[in-house]
C-alpha cells in the first residue's frame, strides 16, 4: 500500500527553489560589491571599498570621465572538498562610482591593506573655486 508524505513533497520544493535561486543569483553580476564608503576633503575625495580577500593583482581601476571603476575577481579559497554551508560570493565583479566633480588623473592614489582599498582623488583644478577679481 502506497502512503503519501507531504514532507517529502515539501522537501522536494526547497531542495528545486534553492536550486534555481542558486543558479540564477550566480549568474547575475553582483551590483553591491564591493561596498564603498565616499568622503570629501577640501581639494580632494577618498573612497573606502570593502574588498576583504581579495589581493590587489586581482583588482583594476580605471578612472573614465566622472566615474570611478572598480573591477576584479574574488577568487574561491576552498576548492578541494565541497561547502557543508556557503554564505559568500565568489566571481567576477565590476562598479562604477560617479564622482561629484572631476578630479585630476595624474594624481589618483591607490592602497589596499587589511582588505580595505582606500583611493585618494584630487580635485581638477577646473573643478576648485576660483576667486573673480571684482574691478
Amino acid at each position: 500500500m502506497f502512503t503519501y508524505d507531504i514532507f517529502n513533497d515539501m522537501l522536494n520544493l526547497r531542495d528545486l527553489v534553492d536550486t534555481f535561486l542558486t543558479e540564477n543569483l550566480m549568474r547575475r553580476p553582483r551590483r553591491e560589491f564591493p561596498h564603498v564608503d565616499l568622503f570629501e576633503g577640501q581639494d580632494e575625495i577618498e573612497l573606502r571599498a570593502l574588498v576583504p580577500g581579495i589581493k590587489a593583482e586581482d583588482l583594476n581601476l580605471h578612472l573614465v570621465g566622472d566615474s570611478l571603476i572598480i573591477e576584479g575577481e574574488k577568487k574561491n579559497d576552498y576548492t578541494e572538498h565541497p561547502y557543508l554551508r556557503k554564505e559568500r560570493q565568489f566571481g567576477v565583479f565590476k562598479k562604477s562610482i560617479k564622482l561629484p566633480y572631476r578630479v585630476d588623473a595624474d594624481k589618483i592614489e591607490a592602497e589596499l591593506k587589511n582588505g580595505i582599498l582606500s583611493i585618494r582623488l584630487k580635485k581638477s583644478d577646473e573643478a576648485k573655486p576660483k576667486k573673480i577679481e571684482i574691478k
